[in-house]
């Protein structure tokens, strides 16, 4: 697999991200209300409604999106259709401005399958619906749910951030309610939304990096709800001669306990954690004959991924066929940082930022949309433990796994 594929793997995740964000027009009609900043009960209600039932409106719908970065923006249309509770079909159609041709991503109820047709390649990636994790778990158990370490995914977001609602639009036929959620703690990341005043729906999203320049945006052009949607829709039908590649699943998050007894190996925990942010919990995953552990941060609207790869005999890579992880060199990015008593390569993806450094044989990777300077004290306080083995370099894939991992269940 060549890293021109390999990349485009990375851009494709990145665009997927995006496509679950729900979005921008211009209004036609702007009412902003000075009452409404005594309005934050409302625009809490509005945020748990989209929250627990926003899965639960089916609809058909053309949307643009547009990415802005630190080298240039793009822009891409889809069409997306989506039938409750689970099921989501998003076709990505070529434009001047797009990053790449046609491709199409279905969630089937159980598993993502993305088709790349200038690749002839489809990548499926078990278990990754994004409505799966909620049907396995009753509501508020369990450790993947945040509750059982914190409260409630709502109560988190409202103990870091403020919830405003600001003013009442409208925009592509519908009339909206205008959420902000302001980080209590700098640092992070800021949202705007536009929830539909009929529905539990967000009809539009910006985004804005911690420094508060505006990161994404995007919107409907059309939408038509409650339409008359075919389960055959979301079937695949793979085309002859294309290659089918399978991505590890994501497993379930398991407590921190658990997870030092199911690895072989210690896993160090950052001694240093951003304020809001609580440890959800973590999943092991094997990659080849490498196990790296995977621990995840949230404060309720944003995750930060903390990755382990413990010590390993280097192994001739001659023996076997060459992985995504070989072919996509993730040290060749980005730019160098010094670390405590190390050096870490710091890169950008898009809204989100990852570093990356070894220390005692051991490689670990940060990813988040924090600033940098605080994914930089987390890194400096991870105590290593000793090893005299040099680290194997398996983190290429793992990076590739968050995409999916981070972003359809993270969020």
């Amino acid at each position: 697999m060549s890293k021109r594929l390999a990349a485009a793997v990375v851009v494709a995740l990145v665009a997927m991200v995006l496509a679950g964000i729900v979005a921008y027009q211009p209004a036609a009609e702007t009412q902003t209300n000075t009452s409404l900043g005594s309005g934050s009960d409302l625009a809490r209600a509005l945020l748990r409604a989209v929250i627990e039932r926003g899965n639960e409106v089916s609809f058909k719908a053309t949307q643009t999106i547009i990415l802005w970065y630190p080298t240039g923006s793009s822009a891409c249309i889809t069409n997306v259709i989506h039938k409750a509770p689970n099921l989501t079909k998003t076709e990505y159609l070529p434009s001047a401005t797009a990053t790449s041709g046609y491709r199409v991503v279905i969630s089937d109820g159980e598993s993502t399958w993305h088709y790349e047709p200038s690749l002839g390649v489809v990548f499926h990636m078990p278990g990754t619906a994004p409505d799966r994790a909620r049907r396995q778990k009753p509501a508020g158990t369990g450790p993947g749910t945040v509750s059982a370490a914190s409260g409630s995914v709502l109560s988190l977001i409202e103990r870091n951030y403020s919830v405003l609602l600001v003013s009442t639009e409208s925009l592509a036929g519908r009339r909206a309610h205008v959420i902000k959620l302001k980080p209590v703690h700098p640092g992070n990341p800021s949202r705007t939304i536009w929830v539909d005043t009929e529905l539990p729906f967000i009809l539009r999203t910006e985004k804005y990096r911690p420094n508060g320049f505006l990161s994404s945006a995007s919107f409907y052009n059309d939408i038509e709800f409650w339409p008359q949607i075919d389960d055959s829709t979301f079937r695949l039908q793979v085309p002859p001669g294309v290659a089918i590649v399978t991505l590890p699943g994501p497993g379930d998050l398991v407590t921190l306990e658990e997870l030092q007894d199911k690895a072989g190996f210690a896993v160090p925990v950052p001694g240093f954690v951003p304020a809001g942010y609580i440890l959800e919990g973590g999943t092991l995953t094997r990659r080849g004959d490498v196990e790296v552990a995977h621990l995840r941060f949230t404060d309720g609207l944003n995750t930060i991924s903390f990755f382990v790869a413990p010590p390993t005999p280097r192994v001739d890579r001659r023996s076997g066929p060459a992985s995504i992880a070989d072919q996509f060199d993730m040290v060749s990015l980005g730019r160098q940082v010094a670390l405590d008593g190390a050096r870490g390569q710091l890169a950008d993806y898009q809204d989100a930022k990852l570093l990356r450094w070894q220390a005692s044989g051991y490689e670990f990777t940060l990813i988040g949309e924090v600033d940098e300077s605080l994914l930089l004290q987390m890194a400096e306080s991870v105590d290593a433990p000793e090893s005299r083995i040099p680290a194997k370099d398996p983190l290429g894939g793992s990076v590739i796994k968050f995409f999916y991992e981070f972003f359809w269940t993270g969020r």
